[in-house]
């Protein structure tokens, strides 16, 4: 609910002299290449970025950055009238307790009655350090449901944050080098997403000259290799070289690293006695090279860490923050900025606002801009047909599917020459290979098109290993000589999984 103030602050500055983002919003909506919600998502950044100084969620709801209420226009008594007007984190509070969800039930009527009585026994500081998680650095979310292109906002705000930093290199509020961290288990799928950064189109964003300058300053790094020993036997971590290989880092500019946050920065750290143990004492080789890699991205200059799918890591929480924490202290962390379609905790958190009151909020509160998935269906994502089956045989259910999809998809090819596309979830390896794959191919013969239509795609065990050119067929589904037509799918596809051609 924090995000509807700060909505609602951002559309005054931008429509008040001050504002220095309109003309690159303008240029944006002229270009017309990014979506509504994309083009809003940008203002909300801008509008932190350059009109809020890059400054934490804390800091800006204690100092009244967000605060929309005319405290004239309120039935308060004179006196708490005059203590929000100098206490502006006090009147900021007061406007969220007021604030209504899409019932119509206000946030917390209890809270703002103590405020409009006493907001003096409320610690109103306190409350916004505690709501945002008691971290002193920036931290922001940005929800937008899947589908809606995330991973092209994730382009847009780091050209535009680089812009920014080229002509004010010594503004603290900008970012010069980025860490994009992909959730745990989704790295086969949302990590090759990710590489998508390079093929933005800068253009969209920033008018020529620039946008071709940032785009040649950019340096793309994908921290996805296991650790080596070759010909050595100590353990070397080729992801750390990758990093030092642009050396002297108090100097890099436009460095963008993708990795898998849990895999690569978290899986040498412990639990021990309710604390997170970042390993510096007594550790052993693997701890080393685990630690080198982390101290290493501590120390690149004004860095924004990007988290991706920011929900699944709810579970990696603790030890990603641990981390953040870490590099915090080095005084190298521009900012957090985390993206996710679904900002919602498992059960309401409640947030101390006093003696005998809280807030429960069932939100992750630091989002600063949310579009709901119900927008977005029928607006630019599709609105699907739902098929029901009348049979529990999950054979029959993928045949009448398959049949289906081919009577109606068969000889259908797309304005780009895409060819029309199944995707089946199978459960496991076994499943995939044992019932689904020969029946589709059964199914397949009666339409005449040939077994090298079916692709299956997983990890491979040792009974049925990987497919020696899978990866290479799922990389080209959207190119006009794949020959795929249907897609079988195990554990892989559930987020961040970019086919235009899927049916």
């Amino acid at each position: 609910m924090f995000y509807r103030m700060i909505t609602e602050a951002r559309d005054r500055w931008f429509a008040s002299p001050d504002c220095t983002a309109g003309p690159v919003i303008e240029y944006i909506i002229q270009k017309g290449q990014l979506r509504g919600p994309q083009v809003e998502a940008i203002k909300t950044y801008l509008f932190l970025k350059t009109g809020c100084e890059n400054r934490s969620l804390a800091a800006l709801f204690c100092c009244g950055a967000f605060n929309n209420l005319n405290l004239e226009e309120l039935p308060l008594p004179s006196d708490v009238r005059k203590y929000m007007e100098s206490d502006p984190a006090a009147a900021a509070l007061y406007e969220y307790a007021s604030l209504e969800n899409d019932s119509g039930e206000q946030v917390s009527p209890a809270l703002k009655e103590q405020l409009s009585r006493a907001p003096e026994q409320v610690n109103c500081r306190q409350f916004f350090r505690d709501a945002f998680y008691g971290v002193t650095y920036t931290e922001y979310l940005f929800s937008l449901p899947m589908g809606s292109g995330k991973t092209w906002l994730m382009a847009a705000f780091i050209y535009l944050e680089l812009y920014f930093a080229c002509n004010e290199p010594d503004n603290p509020a900008f970012a010069h080098n980025f860490i994009i961290f992909a959730p745990s288990g989704l790295k086969s799928s949302v990590v090759p997403s990710l590489k998508t950064i390079q093929k933005f189109d800068s253009a969209w964003v920033l008018p020529e000259p620039a946008a071709g300058e940032i785009k040649r300053k950019i340096i793309f790094e994908v921290l996805d290799q296991s650790r080596t020993g070759r010909k050595s036997n100590k353990t070397r971590n080729p992801n750390v070289q990758k990093i030092a290989s642009h050396q002297p880092l108090s100097d890099l500019f436009g460095l963008v690293a993708v990795t898998n946050a849990e895999k690569v920065i978290l899986d040498r750290i412990q639990e021990k006695k309710g604390q997170m143990s970042i390993l510096d004492d007594d550790m052993d080789e693997r701890d080393r090279q685990a630690n080198e890699l982390r101290n290493l991205i501590g120390k690149l200059p004004a860095l924004s860490v990007f988290i991706d799918e920011v929900h699944h890591a709810v579970k990696e929480e603790i030890k990603l923050r641990a981390v953040i924490n870490r590099w915090a202290e080095n005084c190298t962390l521009n900012s957090v900025v985390g993206f996710s379609g679904t900002p919602y905790l498992e059960k309401a958190e409640k947030i101390p606002a006093g003696k005998d009151l809280s807030v429960a909020s069932s939100e992750i509160t630091n989002v600063v801009y949310y579009y709901p998935l119900a927008q977005a269906v029928g607006n630019f994502l599709k609105r699907p047909a739902v098929r029901i089956s009348d049979s529990p045989d999950s054979e029959v259910i993928i045949e009448e599917g398959v049949r289906e999809f081919f009577n109606i998809y068969k000889d259908t090819v797309y304005e780009n020459g895409l060819t029309a596309k199944l995707g089946i979830y199978c459960g496991s390896i076994e499943k995939c290979e044992e019932l689904v794959y020969p029946l589709v191919l059964r199914i397949l013969e009666d339409y005449d098109i040939p077994a090298d239509a079916v692709l299956k795609f997983h990890k491979g065990n040792r009974k049925y290993p990987r497919g020696t050119d899978s990866q290479m067929n799922f990389d080209t589904l959207d190119q006009t000589d794949s020959r795929i037509r249907v897609v079988l799918l195990v554990q892989i596809g559930k987020e961040g999984w970019d086919c235009r051609s899927l049916t």
